[in-house]
C-alpha cells in the first residue's frame, strides 16, 4: 500500500469480505526471532531438551510505503488473526493481558521449574483473534522513513519438538519499524 501526502489512512477490508459477517484474515509476516535466555539453571536443564525455549520476533500486520513527508499518519487494522492465545501465557505468571511481552520475558527468565508453563503450552490450541485497533504515527517520527511496518511482537515457544507462536496483540507489545528495521514511535488504541 502506497501513501502519498494526505492525513489519514484507513485499512480497508477486501471487497469480497464486505458481504461476510466475519472480518478478513490478516496476512501476517514474521521477522527474525531472537532467543529469550532463561536463568542459568534453566539453561543448563534446557540442554536436556526438557524445558521450554522462548523466542521473540516482530510480526508485521501492515506495510506502508511513505511517499511524502510532513503529515501525521493515522490508520486502523481490522481482521482476524490465527495464533495461540498469549493471554494463557500471561496467566502463568499472573500478569495482566495489557502487560508488554518484555514483562512476560522477565518472568520467564525467573521461572526455574516451568511446570505450569509446560502444562499450558501442551494444551494450548490455535484460536482466531478479532483485531480492531487504531494507530497513529506523528509526522516528526516519519522523517526519513520510506517504508513503515506496523505490527506486534510474537513469542515463539518450543518444547519437545513442537513449536507454537503466540502473537501479543496489546498496545504495549505493538510497534512500527522503518525500512532499516529501526523502531518508529507509534501509538495504539484498541477499539
Amino acid at each position: 500500500m502506497a501513501l502519498a501526502a494526505g492525513g489519514t489512512l484507513t485499512a480497508a477490508s477486501p471487497a469480497s469480505a464486505a458481504s461476510s459477517s466475519r472480518p478478513p484474515v490478516i496476512d501476517v509476516t514474521n521477522g527474525r526471532f531472537n532467543v529469550i535466555l532463561s536463568s542459568p539453571r534453566v539453561g543448563r536443564l534446557a540442554a536436556a531438551g526438557d524445558n521450554v525455549t522462548a523466542f521473540h520476533g516482530f510480526s508485521t500486520f501492515q506495510k506502508l510505503t511513505i511517499q511524502s513527508q510532513g503529515f501525521d499518519l493515522e490508520g486502523r487494522i481490522q481482521g482476524r488473526l490465527r495464533s495461540h492465545d498469549f493471554k494463557s501465557l500471561w496467566k502463568v505468571y499472573n500478569l495482566p493481558s495489557s502487560a508488554s511481552y518484555k514483562v512476560w520475558g522477565v518472568s520467564f527468565k525467573k521461572d526455574t521449574s516451568q511446570s505450569v508453563l509446560k502444562e499450558v503450552f501442551r494444551r494450548e490450541q490455535l484460536i482466531e483473534v478479532d483485531i480492531d485497533i487504531k494507530f497513529k504515527v506523528s509526522a516528526a517520527a516519519l522523517r526519513g522513513v520510506s517504508t513503515l511496518r506496523i505490527g506486534f511482537e510474537t513469542l515463539r515457544l518450543q518444547l519437545d519438538g513442537t513449536t507454537k507462536d503466540f502473537t501479543v496483540v496489546n498496545p504495549d507489545s505493538g510497534g512500527a519499524k522503518d525500512q532499516d528495521g529501526d523502531d518508529v514511535p507509534i501509538d495504539f488504541e484498541p477499539i
